[in-house]
C-alpha cells in the first residue's frame, strides 16, 4: 500500500512549502498529500489530482460548513466517537483559541467539536491517510482532532515540536512522549566526564539562564524592550479580540469582501455571508466583555500578593504560566488547570515545614477572580508578587515547580531541582522529578531534602543531548538567513522522507 501523507503546513512565501513537498515526494514516493496551507503570497500550486489543500484559517474558526455541503461528509460512527471521548473535553477547551477566552455554551462548544470532527473524520478516511507529519504542538480544536484522530486510527506519526529554545524543536512520534528521543540521547551522554562543547546557539541560550547573567536571560527571553514593553505587547495580543481597533478592522475587512464578493459573483450570497459573520463576531464580543467582569486583572493580583522573605523562608516556587498557552493546553494533560498543581503539592510541601510561593506570570492579563481568590485561601500557599525577580526567587529556592514550562531548565541550569506536573519534553533531566500525586511529591521532596547535587557537568550533558535529538527550524517569513532556512528545510525533509521509510517497513512487516 502507498503512502497517503497528511502534512500540517508551514507558513511559506516563494514556494517554500511546495519546494519541501515535491523533494519529499521525489525522494520517497508517495500517493496523495492534504496539507494545512499558509501560502503567504499565492506562490505555492499544487496538482489537485495528487494534493488536497487546506485553508488554515478555515480551520482554526470552524467555518466548514460555510465552504462545502456537511450533508456530503461521512457521519459519525459509535465506535469513533466513544475512541474520541479522552480528547474530547481538551479539543472543547482549546475553543477558547478563537477569541483567547473561554465564552462558548456547553451546546455551542460540542457543536464545534463535532464540526471539526466530522470533517477531520471524512478527510482522513477519503484520502486513506496513513502517515500524519505534525510541525507544531496541535494547540487549536482542529489540529488536536487531527492528532486525535491519528491516536484513534493508530496512524504513525512524527511531531516537530517548537521549544523554548528559538527555532529548536523536539522530535518525537506523540504529543505527551516528546522526551523520548531526549531521553536516549541523553542515556549515551550522561556518564560523559570530558567539556561538553554545545551549538553556538544553545549555549547563548544556556547562559542566558544562570542567575550570574539576569540581563542577558531577559534579552534571550523578550527580546528588544522592557518588561513592561513585552506585558503591554503581549496583552495587546491576548486582549485584540475586543480592542476598538481590531473590531473595527475586522468589520470593515467584513464589508469590503462581502461587497467585492458579491459584485463578481452577481449575488448577494458573499455579502449575507460575510453579514453572518459580522453579526457571529457582535455576539462574541458580548460574550467576551461579560466574561471579563468577573475576571480579575494582575493589578487585582497584586493587591493579594507580597514582597516574599526569600533569605529567610524555605519554599519551592511555582511560576504561573501564562494562559492561553500551548505549554498549558495541551502540554500539562490534566494539569491544565494550574490551581490543581498548587493543590497537590502545597499540604506536601507543609509536611516539610516549606511553603509553596506562587508566582503570577507578569504579563498574564486576566484570571477568573475565582482563580486567585483559591489560590490565596490554599492552605500554606504565598502569592509572591509579579514584580519580584524570578531568577533571585529561584536562587533561594528549594526547588521550583512547574506543568510543563521552561522553568525546568532554567532552574537545573542554576543547581535547583524542579518538580514537572505536565509533558514538555524536558520531564527526565538531572534534578528533574516529573509527579502526579502526593506520594510521588513526597518521594521527590524527600530526595531533594538528602542533598543530591546537580553538577554543570550533568546538565550541560543534557544540553548535548537536546541539540543531538532535535531539529532547528527557520521559517522563511522570519526573515532569517537565506542559508539556515534551506539547512532547516533540507533537514525536515531528511526526516520526514526517514520517518515515512520507517513507517512503511512496520506496516510491510506486520503484513507478513
Amino acid at each position: 500500500m502507498g503512502v497517503n501523507l497528511f502534512f500540517q503546513g508551514y507558513d511559506s512565501v516563494n514556494g517554500y512549502q511546495q519546494s519541501m513537498l515535491e523533494e519529499i515526494d521525489r525522494r520517497f514516493p508517495f500517493d496523495r498529500c492534504v496539507l494545512t496551507s499558509r501560502d503567504n503570497d499565492g506562490n505555492d500550486h499544487y496538482d489537485p489530482q495528487k494534493y488536497e489543500k487546506i485553508d488554515y484559517d478555515m480551520c482554526a474558526n470552524a467555518r466548514y460548513e460555510y465552504k462545502m455541503d456537511m450533508n456530503a461528509l461521512r457521519p459519525l460512527s459509535r465506535e469513533l466517537l466513544t475512541a474520541m471521548e479522552p480528547y474530547e473535553p481538551t479539543a472543547v477547551k482549546m475553543l477558547c483559541r478563537i477569541t483567547d477566552f473561554d465564552i462558548f455554551t456547553y451546546d455551542e462548544a460540542k457543536r464545534f467539536y463535532l464540526h471539526h470532527l466530522r470533517f477531520w473524520n471524512d478527510v482522513f478516511e477519503r484520502n486513506r491517510i496513513n502517515f500524519v507529519f505534525l510541525t507544531g504542538i496541535p494547540h487549536h480544536t482542529h489540529d488536536y482532532i487531527i492528532y486525535a484522530l491519528t491516536k484513534v486510527k493508530n496512524i504513525p506519526m512524527c511531531i516537530l515540536a517548537p521549544t523554548h529554545l528559538p527555532h529548536w524543536c523536539f522530535v518525537g512520534n506523540d504529543l505527551y512522549t516528546l522526551y523520548e528521543r531526549l531521553d536516549a540521547a541523553y542515556e549515551k551522554q550522561k556518564d560523559n566526564a570530558e567539556p561538553v562543547a554545545l551549538p553556538e546557539d544553545v549555549e547563548a541560550y544556556y547562559q542566558a539562564l544562570l542567575k550570574e547573567n539576569k540581563l542577558q536571560k531577559m534579552k534571550v527571553m523578550l527580546g528588544s524592550g522592557s518588561k513592561k514593553e513585552h506585558a503591554k505587547k503581549e496583552k495587546r495580543q491576548i486582549m485584540g479580540y475586543v480592542m476598538r481597533d481590531q473590531i473595527a478592522r475586522r468589520q470593515l475587512s467584513r464589508i469590503k469582501h462581502g461587497i467585492a464578493g458579491s459584485l463578481r459573483a452577481r449575488s448577494l450570497a458573499p455579502w449575507k455571508e460575510s453579514f453572518y459573520w459580522m453579526r457571529r463576531d457582535a455576539y462574541c464580543i458580548r460574550k467576551v466583555r461579560h466574561k471579563l467582569k468577573n475576571c480579575a486583572t494582575i493589578a487585582d493580583y497584586e493587591k493579594m500578593a507580597v514582597m516574599p522573605d526569600m533569605e529567610h523562608e524555605k519554599y519551592v516556587l511555582f511560576l504561573l504560566h501564562l494562559q492561553p498557552e500551548a505549554t498549558t493546553l495541551p502540554q500539562a494533560g490534566v494539569f491544565v488547570e494550574q490551581e490543581l498543581c498548587v493543590q497537590l503539592l502545597a499540604p506536601v510541601l507543609k509536611e516539610y515545614g516549606i511553603k509553596l510561593y506562587v508566582k503570577e506570570h507578569f504579563v498574564q492579563p486576566y484570571h477568573m477572580k475565582s482563580f486567585y481568590k483559591d489560590l490565596q485561601g490554599t492552605d500554606n500557599v504565598v502569592l509572591v508578587s509579579s514584580d519580584a525577580e524570578s531568577v533571585d526567587l529561584l536562587e533561594h529556592c528549594v526547588a521550583a515547580a512547574t506543568p510543563a514550562g521552561t522553568v525546568s531548565i532554567e532552574s537545573i541550569a542554576n543547581g535547583k531541582p524542579v518538580f514537572v506536573f505536565g509533558h514538555g519534553g524536558f520531564e527526565h533531566g538531572p534534578g528533574i522529578y516529573q509527579v502526579g500525586n502526593e506520594q510521588e511529591c513526597r518521594d521527590a521532596i524527600e530526595d531533594i531534602l538528602s542533598g543530591g547535587e546537580i553538577t554543570a557537568q550533568a546538565v550541560r550533558n543534557y544540553f548535548r543531548a537536546f541539540a543531538d535529538s532535535g531539529i532547528c527550524v527557520y521559517s522563511p517569513v522570519e526573515g532569517a538567513d537565506a542559508s539556515l532556512v534551506e539547512k532547516s528545510r533540507r533537514e525536515i525533509i531528511d526526516l520526514v522522507v526517514a520517518e515515512m521509510k520507517k513507517a512503511a517497513q512496520a506496516a510491510e512487516a506486520e503484513e507478513d
